[in-house]
């Protein structure tokens, strides 16, 4: 799970990574990258490139003495340099003898003469070509020493030819370093000193004449007007230069053989397939995070290696995975680390609990373990927020029986939870059982012994998932009961049992999911009417291959894996639904839907009736919520509350199943119930026991003095019938009054019942 975790993350930080070299929003980065890059290292000039400059005032276009010029291109000539560039406008002086002077020394340098032009932006005009007069440029080779610069007035990349008004000419870093610029470019290697180019002014070449000066011989000489007479640009290293300069510096990289500018992809590509691949091959942290290092050295070393090969590349895409995937992990191991561990045990919880038997490749193995601590809530009442943690850690001690390797999962509830290996159902239930009688031994805080009232649930089957593994383990710690079976051990050995059938579970999961749970309506009638005025909601379920499977038995299934909120939702939604239907028609019957007490242990209910409620708009007087087991109630005060928030929708709640051990007096006296129902068991034994009739008469006159209405349920013969009317009961419920009805069919009774006087003529 983690490792999947961590490959998500790494292939998030790499489309996002993509996205900033898309956008080119982290440039600025890159390019304080590549200033430092250019500061790391330091490479000389080769000096096969020497710079002229012309001194004095003026802009780019300067008039200059056209006869000192062609004065000191004849001495060029004459040293024997290799090839002249005039990156300056030659302009007509309006004096012949020195113009006639200039056009000569151009001549007779021929073809090893250049001259350079730009194209200047000039505003509201367009694009003009900054070039010598053609007194001068006639039959003359041409380039151009244009340049763009970036955002920030930087210039990273010269292109090997540039596109004028007129004609395509090659780039004049590309033509002094005797390169063909087509279809090329060139990024300037700012590690090359730029004092360590040669660089004379026109003044001590002119004082030279007459003496044969070697730094010339076989040299490329650039012309160029002079520092202060040029339009400063930003380079690298140096802070400004002139247009020549970085012209230079661009034919010093291409003569070094650097300069190349990789595609950002390409970066990108190589470290991010490697953080996919570690992310996923090293599982072990300590691993994994050398793995990290080794990753973020190589960048490092990638980056100084490219500082000093001179090869600009980007490093803005590479660095945001690194930053985006260590934002992921920081902030999945923080939500890890806070919602993994509960806040006051500080012990781990099950959703940690959950992750490790993921990350467990053995936890098929495993027995999934959950202890249930009774009444938590009125021992923590009697303690502070700082003894109840300790009261949490004791228990969490006791059940690893000191073994420190074993972790102990806290819900922040009232369940723990833990794992053990490779044992048998037998061992795994006698072991279980002697922890149990560990841990329920008193603890000791704050000098007052305080008890531990624990049911154990284990689950020990092979080929379910860990959710509904730990499921099945806390239904089994519900199930169990602290008197006679404190500890309830769910195993593969009962897979075709009643109790614990996991191929039923597969198809009820399927049925659920696929809505093919019905209900039938069983109707109950007034025995002071004897008309119909209530009906009972029976979940129904036919399987396609077991045909009608017992609600007894699936509802019991859906309740130990963990559906039974979402059965009991289905089911009341179908019911509100139905009695809506039946409104239509003019029929207001009331209608009864079971619930689950241990359903009434927190306001999940509440929530529930209230959702089911808004949505179908349905009467709240109309519904009655029938409570199953209540004496699987550890906590009336809370159960109470949750009753009493329902009841002031106008719901009312009744007791089912009374009279027999999970409905009895402690539940009446303790819960606002609005009736009882008398259990079948005593109903349908009435005419053979006189015991059974007296049991009835005490309950029908129990609920008369409490102000709460009865209900019998089971009536299948007349004779119980009328012993029940005789003796006051209220409403009666069963196979003599009508079967469960589908929907259709309990509307066609009603509609029957209009038209009698009462239905009591049905029973003669």
């Amino acid at each position: 799970m983690l490792a999947k975790e961590r490959f998500r993350h790494a292939a998030i930080a790499i489309i996002l990574a993509i996205l900033v070299g898309v956008t080119t929003i982290l440039r600025p980065l890159d390019i304080a990258a590549w200033a430092l890059q250019s500061k790391m290292f330091t490479h000389q000039a080769s000096g096969d490139i020497v710079l002229v400059e012309l001194g004095g005032e003026g802009s780019a276009i300067r008039r200059t003495d056209n006869l000192q010029l062609a004065e000191s291109l004849d001495y060029l000539d004459k040293v024997g340099v290799e090839r002249i560039f005039i990156d300056m406008p030659l302009r007509l002086q309006g004096e012949p003898k020195a113009d006639f002077s200039l056009r000569t020394s151009l001549e007779q340098l021929g073809e090893r003469v250049i001259l350079a032009e730009a194209v200047q932006s000039i505003p509201r005009q367009g694009q003009d070509i900054v070039r010598s007069d053609p007194y001068f440029a006639e039959g003359a080779r041409r380039v151009s020493s244009d340049y763009q610069t970036d955002f920030m007035g930087y210039v990273w990349v010269l292109a090997g030819q540039n596109s004028g008004p007129e004609t395509q000419l090659s780039s004049l870093a590309f033509a002094l370093a005797a390169k063909s610029g087509k279809d090329a470019s060139i990024c300037p290697d700012y590690t090359i000193n730029i004092a360590s180019v040669p660089k004379f002014d026109l003044d001590q070449v002119e004082g030279l004449a007459g003496k044969l000066d070697e730094r010339f011989t076989g040299k490329t000489v650039l012309l160029s007007v002079s520092d202060s007479s040029q339009r400063k640009i930003k380079a690298a290293r140096v802070g400004e230069t002139t247009s020549s300069m970085i012209h230079i510096i661009g034919a010093e990289t291409l003569m070094r053989g650097s300069g190349q500018n990789p595609h950002w992809l390409v970066l990108l590509s190589t470290f991010g397939f490697a953080l996919l691949l570690g992310s996923m091959l090293f599982a072990n942290k300590e691993t994994r995070f050398r793995f990290y290092a080794v990753w973020s050295i190589f960048l490092i070393a990638c980056f100084m290696l490219t500082a000093w090969l001179g090869v600009r590349t980007t490093f803005s895409e590479p660095s945001a995975i690194a930053i985006f995937y260590g934002l992921f992990r920081g902030v999945a191991n923080y939500k890890r680390r806070y919602l993994y561990r509960d806040a006051r045990s500080k012990l781990p919880n099950f959703a940690a609990l959950q992750r490790d038997l993921d990350d467990d490749r053995n936890s098929d193995f495993c027995a999934i373990v959950v202890a249930k601590v009774a009444r938590l809530d009125a021992v923590f009442a009697t303690l502070s927020l700082t003894e109840q943690a300790r009261y949490l850690r004791q228990i969490g001690a006791r059940l690893s029986l000191g073994d420190t390797g074993e972790t102990i999962y806290y819900d922040g509830g009232k369940y723990f939870g833990f794992f053990l290996r490779n044992m048998s159902t037998d061992d795994l239930h006698e072991h279980l059982s002697g922890l149990r009688a560990v841990v329920s031994q008193s603890i000791t805080i704050a000098e007052r012994p305080i008890d531990v009232s624990m049911t154990i649930g284990a689950e020990n089957c092979i080929g379910k998932s860990v959710s509904s593994r730990l499921s099945s383990a806390i239904a089994a710690a519900d199930q169990a009961r602290e008197a006679y079976q404190p500890v309830f051990v769910i195993s593969d050995l009962e897979v075709d049992s009643d109790t614990w059938d996991h191929s039923l579970q597969a198809r009820l999961e399927s049925a659920l999911s696929e809505d093919r749970i019905s209900i039938k309506l069983q109707p109950q009638i007034s025995f002071a009417t004897g008309l119909i005025v209530g009906a009972e909601a029976l979940a129904r379920w036919v399987d396609e291959e077991r045909g009608e499977i017992s609600p007894e038995r699936f509802i019991g299934q859906c309740e130990r894996v963990g559906r039974l909120d979402d059965l009991t939702k289905r089911i009341l939604l179908k019911s509100l639904r139905a009695a809506n239907s039946l409104g239509i028609d003019g029929h207001k019957p009331t209608i009864s839907v079971n619930a689950s007490a241990i359903q009434f242990l927190d306001d999940r209910m509440a929530v529930m009736i209230g959702e089911s409620l808004s949505q179908t708009s349905m009467d709240p007087s109309k519904l009655t919520i029938e409570v199953t087991e209540t004496a699987r109630i550890e906590n009336f005060a809370i159960a109470r509350d949750v009753f009493e928030v329902i009841k002031q929708s106008g719901v009312r709640f009744s007791m089912d199943d009374f009279g027999v051990a999970s409905a009895n007096l402690d539940a009446m006296l303790e819960l606002p119930f609005d009736e009882i129902k008398i259990d079948r068991k005593f109903v349908s034994r009435m005419t053979t026991s006189k015991r059974a009739r007296a049991i009835v008469a005490n309950i029908i006159r129990l609920a008369k003095d409490a102000g709460v209405l009865v209900v019998a349920e089971g009536i299948e013969d007349r004779e119980s019938f009328d012993l029940l009317r005789a003796m006051g009961c209220d409403i009666g419920q069963g196979f003599l009054i009508a079967r469960p009805l589908s929907l259709s069919e309990l509307k066609e009774t009603l509609d029957l019942q209009m038209d009698m006087p009462t239905f009591s003529h049905k029973l003669g």
